[in-house]
């Protein structure tokens, strides 16, 4: 526990400034660890930054790099002539091609529809009586029980209602939705709708039990179309399915999704046409806006990184300027193997007028940066050579591979730039354990100077006290000498 001064004297503040002063001179070498541990930690950002900008700079060459299962060049994009009648999707197994598409009709849902009730008579339960009802939803290929309990007295809504209930609540709710609808106050209907469209998933309903059953009993009927308070199913059942019309050829679906028409592609109708309306053209054409948005990143992150390496490489002797990698010869060599990168011929490529990316229109300047000089270049080298774009950009010796494969031992686990940082990180560790040593010790010769200081200010005041008696007793003996 340290002595407090401040009762001692008026010396107690000099010699506070004096602890003061003698500590920052014991402290000054915790100082240099602390300094030295703030450039390690603002160096180890830097490198944060850079792994940053080297791994999306990877990143976007490696996007420009076919996989086993895509392929960007390969890439085909659909251009309907009216997407408000259809729109399309086109997988890269698509071929370059158009089409006369007219759409005659969506497909549909089917509905099943029950008589109209007057909701508060009781007709349906009169007369088929209290207890336990089944019936049977078939859709497709698959039958599903349905199980209704029925009370005497029951009100011809709370019927229809929980038959909707049971029918949500058993298998059959995975294939069909029910409900009850009034069309006019005080009425009641049953609506039953299929959860998906098309001839192939019309709702079939069945019963055995006689004249109890329930579902003739509530007009449930799916034999028969629907006509004002009877039941019955609302469309007919071949007008269910979408309708279209293809270079000439009708087709059917049961979907208004169509993906087995055209090979590749997938249409989306959205409505139908009116009879004499023309037909809408489709267009199948090779994507080049993917491989242009994937270039132009490409061109982006490189320029980002180059300037970055730039930056940070850079010495100034004039300005007294020097870059935190200046004199690391793995950075300088990156930044020119990288401008190598992307200024070497590729040799192979299919076409001998494409073999530099200045044939795509991409130009670079006097300070390394990459730009997309002449987007029509690019356009034409896109649409009528795709192959030799690709082998350009993306073949074992493509620039897009050369700079993802520059990129690597940096980025990776255990690369350059995770093996520096660790080394720093090392550093830090070791800089904390010295300077929490430094701490204690500092601690303790503090305390020990205030102890020593505290005591020679107790033996500095017990001997002004005696002086001043001295004094005393010295002016007394003198005045009495003069007395007599």
């Amino acid at each position: 526990m340290g002595i407090g001064l401040s009762s001692i004297g008026g010396q107690s503040s000099q010699i506070e400034e004096l602890i003061k002063q003698y500590m920052a001179i014991e402290s000054k070498p915790m100082d240099t660890l602390k300094k030295t541990k703030e450039t390690l930690s603002t160096r180890s950002a830097m490198f944060q930054d850079l792994n940053s900008s080297l791994l999306s700079l990877r990143n976007v060459s490696d996007a420009l790099v076919p996989t086993d299962t895509e392929s960007l060049y390969d890439a085909k994009t659909a251009v309907s002539g009216d997407a408000n009648v259809f729109t399309a999707q086109a997988g890269p197994e698509a071929q370059e091609a158009s089409y006369s598409i007219f759409v005659e009709r969506l497909a549909r849902n089917d509905v099943v529809i029950s008589g109209r009730f007057t909701s508060s008579a009781t007709e349906i339960s009169d007369n088929a009586g209290s207890g336990d009802k089944t019936f049977t939803v078939t859709v497709g290929d698959t039958s599903y029980e349905v199980l209704i309990s029925i009370s005497e007295g029951d009100d011809n809504s709370t019927v229809l209602t929980n038959m909707a209930t049971a029918i949500n609540r058993s298998e059959a709710g995975s294939c069909v939705s029910a409900t009850v609808v009034c069309e006019e106050a005080g009425t009641a209907r049953l609506v039953i709708e299929s959860k998906s469209s098309g001839s192939a998933n019309a709702i079939v309903l069945s019963e055995s039990g006689g004249s109890h059953n329930i579902l003739a009993l509530s007009g449930t009927s799916s034999e028969s179309q629907s006509s004002g308070e009877t039941g019955g199913y609302l469309v007919a059942r071949d007008s269910l399915d979408a309708k279209f019309n293809l270079n000439g050829l009708d087709f059917l679906r049961s979907s208004s999704v169509v993906s087995d028409a055209i090979p590749g592609i997938t249409l989306t109708f959205k409505k139908a046409q009116e009879s004499g309306a023309q037909a809408v053209g489709l267009e199948i054409k090779p994507d080049t806006n993917g491989i242009k948005a994937r270039l132009k990143a490409f061109v982006t992150s490189y320029n980002s990184t180059m300037k970055f390496l730039q930056n940070k490489t850079m010495v100034d002797a004039h300005g007294g300027i020097r870059g935190d990698l200046a004199g690391e010869a793995v950075y300088l060599d990156l930044k020119i193997r990288m401008a190598r990168a992307v200024q070497t011929k590729v040799e192979g490529t299919e076409s001998p007028t494409i073999v530099r990316l200045f044939d795509l229109g991409i130009a670079r300047d006097r300070s390394g940066q990459l730009s997309i000089a002449s987007e029509s270049k690019l356009d034409k080298a896109l649409a009528e050579n795709p192959d030799s774009v690709l082998d350009l950009l993306a073949s074992e010796d493509g620039v897009a591979r050369r700079v993802r494969n520059l990129m690597d031992p940096f980025v990776s686990s255990a690369g350059i730039i995770d093996r520096q940082r660790k080394a720093i990180s090392n550093q830090i560790t070791t800089i904390d354990s010295r300077v929490k040593s430094l701490e204690g010790r500092l601690e303790m010769r503090e305390k020990a100077l205030r102890t020593q200081f505290s005591s020679l200010l107790n033996a500095l005041t017990l001997v002004s006290a005696q002086s001043a008696m001295i004094n005393s007793f010295m002016s007394q003996s003198s005045y009495m000498s003069l007395m007599y």
